[in-house]
């Protein structure tokens, strides 16, 4: 079936005629039947919609937002809800499952370490016995009030394609990105709760102003007394980015207090490995922070960001060899529980590609035009 009809029709502008051959290829075969389904709620998924923040966060079991959104969305090309039967048959239909050998990993010494992902379980303890924490497939709880005289040092490895959870011991909760590493202590002592990451982490820290919070990431610190935000310093990238979601965080280079600057809700600050500069501006915090909540929100983003954020999220490797492609920008939003393939199929509505798996291995190319 010629998909230029299928959109047409889609779109009520199909001829009489065309409409006779689509429905007399659909009564054809069971299988012609599955694809237009297929199509159809595709098609259906990307349609321009307004859709309230509170609908939108009733999608998001992981983590209750502490203030009220009141903004309305325009979702101008993706975005993936419930939409019944279909949706369900559809989001289920994946030939291409993402395996991975590669798991969450705690290391709480050169000879001792934890793999996090059992189905029951896993108590992380001490030398002398002491329970340091508890760890599920979904995150790791520290105790609380534990004995500061066994501080042991953490290290929390996230490979690509999940994601991981850590409730520290002083109360604050970080959320940890595919592809990214936490190290803390098990319990905080001293004049400061310091944390050092490296990749993305949202970070939902207790207030406490006697003891500040610092994120050491590279070159630069991230200060705060108690706040909800995210860092993106993945080491490939030549930029730290800094989202402030609630409260306020200072930034600074390291040893170098006086070359920072102060965020407030909103802002988002992007510091230059190169040049060692930073900037700063109004932020979509929401598009930031979507991941925590299983989302890709896109807002006119360009197609090597999407890609390079696919990659991190399904462990793949995406070769894109159709440069018109790589000249996109897409908006809307994505839930990332799809597979990778109906994520592609979706895409595709918008810029037509050609798009080949072999392992986890994706090359995108040019349509053939030629039929």
């Amino acid at each position: 079936m010629d998909k230029a009809i299928l959109y047409k029709y889609f779109n009520n502008e199909a001829t009489e005629a065309e409409v006779d051959v689509l429905f007399a290829w659909i009564e054809a075969a069971p299988r012609n039947r599955q694809e237009f389904i297929q199509l159809k709620t595709a098609w259906a998924l990307t349609s321009e919609a307004q859709m309230d923040a509170s609908l939108l966060k009733n999608q998001r079991p992981q983590l209750k937002p502490k203030q009220s959104r009141t903004k309305i969305w325009r979702y101008a090309a993706v975005f993936l809800v419930l939409l019944g039967g279909a949706l369900t048959w559809y989001a289920s239909r994946s030939a291409f499952e993402p395996k991975t050998e590669n798991a969450i990993v705690l290391e709480v010494s050169q000879d001792d370490s934890y793999t996090l992902e059992k189905e029951q379980p896993v108590l992380i303890t001490a030398a002398n016995g002491m329970q340091v924490a508890e760890a599920t497939a979904q995150q790791i709880t520290y105790e609380k009030g534990a004995d500061s005289t066994q501080i042991l040092p953490q290290r929390i490895t996230v490979p690509y394609g999940k994601t991981y959870k850590v409730l520290l011991a002083d109360g604050s909760q970080v959320y940890l990105n595919a592809g990214s590493t936490l190290e803390f202590p098990n319990v905080f002592t001293g004049a400061t709760r310091e944390v050092r990451l490296t990749g993305e982490g949202f970070f939902d820290v207790a207030k406490n102003p006697q003891k500040p919070f610092e994120v050491h990431t590279g070159p630069l610190t991230v200060a705060v007394l108690g706040t909800r935000f995210n860092v993106k310093a993945y080491a490939e990238s030549g930029f730290i980015e800094t989202a402030l979601e609630e409260g306020s965080v200072g930034l600074h280079q390291n040893k170098i207090h006086k070359s920072g600057m102060v965020l407030i809700p909103g802002e988002l600050a992007s510091y230059n490995r190169n040049t060692q500069e930073f900037t700063k501006k109004a932020g979509n915090i929401e598009q930031e922070i979507a991941w925590i909540y299983g989302e890709l929100l896109l807002d006119n983003t360009p197609c090597a960001e999407i890609l390079k954020k696919l990659e991190r999220h399904y462990n793949v490797k995406i070769h894109n060899h159709y440069p018109q492609l790589a000249q996109q920008s897409f908006s809307g939003a994505v839930k990332l529980d799809l597979g990778i393939e109906q994520l592609l199929q979706v895409l595709q509505l918008d810029t037509d590609f050609v798009y080949e798996i072999h392992g986890q291995h994706i090359t995108l190319t040019k349509p053939n035009t030629n039929h």
